[in-house]
């Protein structure tokens, strides 16, 4: 019960995704995060509690840059606390790479278990590390093609934003647990958990996400891959339409409250 939230090549993009933080902040109240890309660098601020506390005004003017990732968290896998926090910001053989992840991953301890073994030295306690220690294993080729093979071995739900210097990448699981939509403000690419933060901005909402599906934006250019084997069966959130979601958010095609209404009638 996470939101996430990006947005690429707009000369306001930190403010627009505190804006976006700020209408997902239902999904998440423990800690917030926004991280940008700018000059060969990402910059980050990350804190515990509301959004609109952790971001003021000095703290989002030094978060330079036209790309950024954003995440509010509700603490499912690893206890409440500032190092659990996202996006995660690291540096490996791909350069400077920040994760925001929404969903939990059901084979992680296992994989976390095997990764130690071999030397890994994990800095939290969230499943969504263990993204990054498989990410820094695949040391050859492009960075899409390092999330493809890492997001081959982890099961269970993510809708994941990734950000480094020169290009934001989005990802959402096969059987499409969370949502994650797409959206267009001018030549800018939108990303976010729900349309609730798409609207805010005044952004227009283009499609969902399709399971399975991984976005490559760089600036305004969108590439879109189908890397993984279709699943048999579709396993959205039910807790999505039921509790987490607003009521005015449109997933999984349908309107939140119009969901709500039918499930009582």
């Amino acid at each position: 019960m996470c939101g996430i939230f990006a947005i690429t090549d707009h000369p306001q993009a930190a403010e627009l995704t505190n804006l976006g933080l700020f209408a997902l902040q239902h999904r998440g109240q423990e800690s917030a995060g926004i991280v940008t890309a700018h000059k060969g660098e990402l910059l980050a601020h990350i804190g515990m509690g509301l959004v609109a506390d952790i971001f003021t005004a000095p703290v989002l003017q030094p978060l330079q840059g036209k790309t950024a990732i954003g995440h509010v968290r509700y603490s499912t896998t690893g206890a409440s606390h500032l190092k659990n926090a996202q996006p995660l910001v690291f540096k490996n053989i791909h350069g400077p790479v920040a994760i925001a992840h929404n969903g939990n991953l059901t084979n992680a301890l296992e994989i976390k278990d095997k990764l130690e073994k071999r030397g890994a030295i994990f800095q939290s306690s969230t499943d969504s590390e263990v993204i990054v220690h498989l990410l820094a294993r695949q040391q050859t080729g492009p960075l899409e093609d390092a999330v493809i093979e890492s997001l081959r071995q982890v099961e269970g739900a993510y809708s994941l934003l990734i950000l480094t210097p020169t290009q934001m990448i989005a990802a959402r699981d096969p059987y499409g647990f969370r949502p994650l939509l797409l959206g267009q403000l001018g030549k800018s690419w939108v990303v976010a958990s729900e349309s609730s933060a798409i609207n805010l901005i005044k952004a227009t909402f283009v499609r969902e996400v399709d399971p399975g599906e991984i976005l490559v934006i760089e600036g305004s250019k969108l590439k879109s891959l189908k890397p993984f084997k279709p699943v048999g069966k579709i396993a959205r959130c039910v807790f999505e339409q039921v509790y987490f979601a607003r009521p005015d958010s449109t997933i999984f095609g349908r309107n939140v409250q119009a969901a709500r209404r039918d499930l009582g009638r």
